[in-house]
């Protein structure tokens, strides 16, 4: 939402002032001015409030997409590491042509098949 400027009163600037002072006292914790015209406006123009939470939702709805995402690569580094240090020792071990060419079809198989469970 767009920062705005308002130029109230004085009188108008007093009375807030002391009702965020009053509401403060209250609830035990800072209220502002600037909460309390949120508040106002909140009342007046619920919708205004309901778009800014949507928007908030979709964002907090993108962070842990986006942290999902860091965790599986991750996890992928680490079987990436793993394979490579799995594959270092079978290699030399294969004897014929037709051993390799076994474990890259199982390799291919097991990419294949991972693929197609990713939604």
């Amino acid at each position: 939402m767009a920062k705005t400027s308002v130029r109230l009163s004085p009188e108008i600037c007093r009375k807030l002032e002391n009702e965020a002072r009053r509401r403060s006292e209250i609830e035990g914790e800072t209220v502002t001015v600037s909460e309390l015209i949120r508040a106002c406006i909140g009342e007046k123009f619920p919708q205004v409030c309901a778009r800014a939470r949507s928007e908030r939702a979709g964002f907090c709805e993108l962070q842990e997409t986006v942290a999902g995402l860091g965790k599986r690569a991750e996890s992928l580094e680490a079987h990436i590491d793993s394979l490579v240090k799995t594959l270092g020792e079978i290699l030399p071990l294969l004897a014929t042509r037709e051993q390799v060419d076994a474990l890259t079809d199982a390799i291919a198989a097991v990419l294949s098949a991972s693929r197609e469970r990713r939604p």
